[in-house]
C-alpha cells in the first residue's frame, strides 16, 4: 500500500507540473497591428468565442484597442464561430480607423467570405474601393450590399447598375440599418455619368436610411447644381450647413451656386470662412474664368496678387490666362 500511494502522490505532482506549464493557444494574428502581444494582457485565454468576444467590446469601451483587436482575434479561433463574420467586420473597422486599408480590407473580405450577403462589410469594400479610385469593384460591392439588404429585408427587389430605372430604385426597401453610404456611391457614379434622376432617387433612399446625413444632402444638392437646378441646389446646400456650418465641402460647393446665379460677393464671402483673402479671391476669379467669364475673373486675380504677392504665383498665372482668354474673345469679334 505504501508503494501505491507513492505512485498516486508523483502522478498528483506531474499534474500539478503540467498545468503550470501550460501555454496559451496559437492564434492566427496576420489581421494584428498594434503592441507586442505579451504586453496586451496576462490573464488566462477566453474559453469561448462570446467570452473573447465580450473582452474585446470592453476593452474597445475602455479605448484599449489594441487589447480589442487581439481579443477579436482570438475569438476567431474558436469552432463553431457564431458571429465570425460580424467580428471580422468590427477587426475591419478597426484598422480603417487607424489608416491600415490593406488590413481593413483583408478583414472586410473574410468577413463576405463566411457571410456572402453582410450588408455592412460589401459597404466597406465598395467604398474602400472606390476612394482607391477602383471604381467598378467599388460599384459592384455597393450594387451586392444593397441587394444583401433587400434579402434582410425579405424583399424581392433587386437592382443592376446597368440597368438602373427611378422605378427600380423606388422599388427598394430601406430602413435605418440600410446601407445609406452605399446608395451614395451608387449616386455619385450616376451623376458622374449624367443620370441625375436616378442619383436622387439613390440620396432620397440614403436619406430615409440616414435623415441625419449631412453628406446625402450635399451629394443632393451638388447633382441639382450639375443639371442647373440652383434653386433646389441651394436649397439642400443650405440644409446641410444649418447642420454643419463648418463644412468645407458645403461651402464650397454653395459658392459654386452663387456664382453660377451671378452671386459673387456671396460667393465671396462663403470661400473666406474657410481659406484666406487671396485664396478666396483667386478661387472666384478661377472659376468665373471656367464659366466663361475672364472679364469677371481679372479684377478678382488682381486683387488676390495684392493680398499676397510674395506667395501667390497661382493667381499671377490665373491672370495670364484670362487676360490671354479675353485677348481671344476680342479678335474672334472683331473677326465677325
Amino acid at each position: 500500500m505504501k508503494g501505491f500511494k507513492l505512485v498516486i502522490i508523483g502522478l498528483m505532482l506531474l499534474g500539478i507540473q503540467a498545468c503550470t506549464t501550460t501555454k496559451e493557444p496559437t492564434y492566427d494574428t496576420s489581421l494584428y497591428q498594434g503592441r507586442p502581444i505579451d504586453t496586451l494582457t496576462q490573464g488566462p485565454p477566453p474559453e469561448s468565442e462570446v467570452e473573447a468576444i465580450q473582452r474585446g467590446d470592453a476593452a474597445l469601451n475602455a479605448s484599449n484597442v489594441d487589447l480589442a483587436l487581439y481579443e477579436y482575434i482570438r475569438s476567431l479561433s474558436f469552432s463553431p464561430a457564431n458571429y465570425k463574420d460580424k467580428t471580422l467586420y468590427t477587426i475591419g473597422q478597426i484598422h480603417l480607423s487607424r489608416g491600415n486599408n490593406d488590413l481593413a480590407e483583408s478583414a472586410f473580405l473574410m468577413s463576405v467570405d463566411e457571410n456572402p450577403n453582410n450588408a455592412a462589410a460589401l459597404q466597406q469594400l465598395g467604398n474602400l474601393y472606390t476612394q482607391l479610385g477602383r471604381t467598378d469593384e467599388g460599384e459592384s460591392y455597393f450594387l451586392r450590399s444593397v441587394n444583401a439588404d433587400q434579402i434582410r429585408l425579405g424583399s424581392k427587389a433587386m437592382i443592376d447598375y446597368n440597368s438602373l430605372t427611378v422605378a427600380s430604385v423606388e422599388s427598394l426597401q430601406v430602413d435605418s440599418q440600410s446601407p445609406a453610404i452605399s446608395y451614395m456611391g451608387l449616386g455619385i457614379l450616376a451623376d458622374v455619368e449624367n443620370r441625375y434622376d436616378i442619383a436622387r432617387v439613390l440620396y432620397d433612399k440614403a436619406l430615409t436610411a440616414a435623415p441625419n446625413s449631412t453628406k446625402a444632402l450635399i451629394n443632393m444638392g451638388y447633382s441639382y447644381y450639375m443639371s442647373g437646378d440652383n434653386t433646389t441646389a441651394a436649397r439642400y446646400t443650405q440644409k446641410a450647413l444649418k447642420r454643419e456650418p463648418n463644412n468645407e465641402k458645403a461651402q464650397n460647393n454653395m459658392a459654386l451656386i452663387y456664382l453660377a446665379q451671378g452671386q459673387e460677393n456671396q460667393a465671396l464671402n462663403m470661400f473666406d470662412r474657410h481659406m484666406e483673402r487671396h485664396e478666396a479671391l483667386n478661387n472666384v476669379g478661377y472659376f468665373l474664368m471656367l464659366k466663361g467669364k475672364p472679364e469677371r475673373s481679372i479684377p478678382y486675380f488682381q486683387q488676390a496678387i495684392d493680398a499676397k504677392p510674395s506667395y501667390y504665383k497661382l493667381a499671377n498665372d490665373n491672370l495670364d490666362r484670362a487676360l490671354a482668354e479675353v485677348r481671344v474673345k476680342e479678335v474672334i469679334v472683331t473677326s465677325n
